[in-house]
């Protein structure tokens, strides 16, 4: 694959002066910032056998610009079959993730990002779902199959019959929830950062449809870490009241669940993470009291 003949052959890039790639993330596509009279482009091509998930992507960005949301918007899409790929052209969003630029920022700071980051995840879940799911069942299946990869793995769970008999205790709450359209990997990373404000979100290619409150799971999972300030202000700023106990009894759900799932991702998929994911999972389980607790003690504190 000669990238320059791909690029030449999108209206919206002709004329561009410079293809850069990002190696960055899990995604198989392959992705570039080039640029055009100055102006970059995200551009990024995927294996044609992924085309209905893309094209709905694509569309989905055009429902989120009409929804206000600050992402990439959604420029131009072109199925190349004798490339086998599909490619997608979106606008640049200019700044630095969230993650990189958080621990230089001062706690009111990272306050007033989280506030935004909330407020924007409120705008996505008012962009309609690409799809209805029987949630309950869908997440049965999911955990079922962690569930058992995890049994069959060496590390065991501090007061492991605690955590799972706080999930079964709690699995009626997944019954008859909403079904909005997912970001599915709301965290730090997938935030960006320009002049030390929030300047939008990016990465929707993993969107799902579902209970709008999973899209905090990545709070416990990962943001926590880095900034309990942002995390306090993303879930005021996701809510104009104060969260009622149904959130947390829902956000506890998820977090333990992910406990669960860390262990058999990281191990089949990234196991050279696996003590970092430790250290992760060890926080949530502190931050809940070993689930005796379903408001964290981070925000419980402030």
């Amino acid at each position: 694959m000669v990238v320059e003949n791909i690029m030449n052959r999108l209206t919206s890039l002709q004329g561009y002066t410079a293809i850069n790639k990002i190696d960055k993330g899990y995604s198989s596509d392959t992705k570039y910032v080039v640029t055009v009279d100055d102006t970059p482009y995200f551009v990024r091509l995927s294996d044609l056998a992924h085309h209905d998930k893309r094209w709905i992507e694509f569309t989905l960005l055009q429902d989120l610009e009409l929804q206000g949301v600050q992402t990439h918007k959604a420029i131009e899409y072109m199925v190349l079959p004798d490339n086998d790929l599909s490619t997608m052209v979106m606008s640049y969003l200019i700044g630095t993730p969230a993650d990189e630029i958080i621990p230089h920022l001062s706690d009111t700071e990272q306050f007033h990002l989280g506030l935004a980051a909330g407020k924007e995840l409120r705008k996505i879940h008012q962009v309609k779902a690409p799809k209805t799911v029987q949630w309950e069942t869908l997440q049965k299946e999911k955990f079922t199959n962690y569930l058992q990869s995890y049994q069959q793995d060496s590390y065991q769970i501090p007061q492991e019959a605690k955590l799972l008999s706080f999930i079964e205790e709690h699995w009626p709450l997944l019954r008859q929830r909403p079904n909005t359209l997912l970001h599915d990997d709301y965290h730090l990373g997938h935030i960006i950062c320009h002049q030390n404000s929030f300047n939008g979100v990016i990465d929707f290619n993993g969107y799902d449809a579902g209970d709008p409150y999973h899209d905090f799971y990545n709070l416990a999972l990962f943001s926590r870490r880095h900034s309990v300030p942002y995390c306090v202000g993303q879930i005021n700023g996701y809510f104009t009241q104060p969260p009622d106990d149904q959130f947390w009894r829902l956000y506890a759900l998820y977090a333990a669940m992910n406990v669960i799932a860390t262990i058999a991702w990281t191990r089949q998929y990234d196991p050279q993470s696996f003590d970092d994911a430790l250290a992760r999972i060890q926080l949530i389980l502190e931050d809940h009291a070993y689930f005796s607790s379903v408001k964290p003690l981070w925000y419980a504190e402030n």
